[in-house]
C-alpha cells in the first residue's frame, strides 16, 4: 500500500469517499438513529476480509483495550501511508480521541473532510468489532475538527441571534451529520431557541426556530 493514497485505500475497502451520491459523513455513535447516514457499501463490508486484503487483519489482538486498539490500527495504516505522520491517542472515558499530526494533513482530511470521515468510520468499525458496549472513536488531523467545530458554534450563535431579533426561523446551509450535531449541541444551551434537522441526504440541514 506504500504507493496508494488514502482515498484509494479506503475505496479498496468499499468506501467511496468521492461519490457525490454518498450521504452524510459516517460518524458512528455520533447522532440519533434517524439521522445516521453511512456509506451504503460500508454497511455490508466483511471487515475482517477487507482488512486482510491489505495485510491489516490480525494485527490488533483481541485482548487490547479500546485505546490500544485505536493506536495500533492507526499507526499501522499511517506508517503505510507516510512515516512522518504521528498519532496521539487519549482515552476520555466516553470516547477515544486520536490526534494526528505531521505529514500532509490535507491528504488525510480530503475534500470537505470526507476522507477523514471515512477513516474515522473505519476506525470505529475496527476498534468496536465484537464489543457489546461500543466506544466512539474521534479522529482529528492538525486541529481541523477543532477549527471546524468552533466555526460551526459561531454560525449557530449568529443564527440564534437572528431568530431572537426577527422572531422567524433561520435555515442553515446543508451540513453533514457530524456538523449538524455540533450546531444542535450549541443551540441546546440556549433556552429561547430550538433546532431541528430537515431535508434528505446531502441537502439535510439545521433549522433554528423560536422556542415558543
Amino acid at each position: 500500500m506504500a504507493e496508494r493514497d488514502l482515498d484509494r485505500y479506503l475505496e479498496g475497502l468499499g468506501i467511496d469517499v468521492d461519490d457525490e451520491g454518498t450521504k452524510d459523513e459516517p460518524m458512528l455513535h455520533d447522532v440519533s438513529e434517524d439521522e445516521v447516514d453511512v456509506f451504503e457499501d460500508a454497511e455490508i463490508l466483511d471487515m475482517e476480509t477487507a482488512l486482510g486484503t491489505y495485510g491489516i487483519g490480525g494485527v490488533i489482538p483481541d485482548d487490547l483495550d479500546p485505546r490500544e486498539r485505536t493506536e495500533t490500527f492507526l499507526v499501522h495504516v499511517l506508517l503505510d501511508l507516510d512515516a512522518t505522520y504521528t498519532v496521539d491517542v487519549i482515552d476520555r472515558g466516553d470516547e477515544i480521541l486520536a490526534e494526528i499530526s505531521g505529514g500532509d494533513a490535507g491528504r488525510l482530511i480530503g475534500k470537505g473532510g470526507r476522507t477523514l470521515a471515512a477513516l474515522e468510520f473505519l476506525s470505529n468499525a475496527v476498534v468496536n468489532k465484537g464489543d457489546a458496549d461500543p466506544i466512539r472513536v474521534v479522529i482529528d488531523v492538525g486541529g481541523y475538527k477543532r477549527r471546524r467545530d468552533e466555526r460551526l458554534r459561531q454560525t449557530a450563535m449568529r443564527a440564534a441571534a437572528r431568530v431572537r431579533k426577527s422572531g422567524e426561523a433561520v435555515e442553515l446551509e446543508p451540513m453533514s451529520a457530524a456538523e449538524r450535531r455540533i450546531v444542535h449541541m450549541a443551540i441546546a444551551e440556549e433556552a429561547d431557541v430550538v433546532t431541528e434537522s430537515t431535508g434528505e441526504g446531502r441537502a439535510r440541514r439545521v433549522v433554528v426556530s423560536p422556542a415558543d
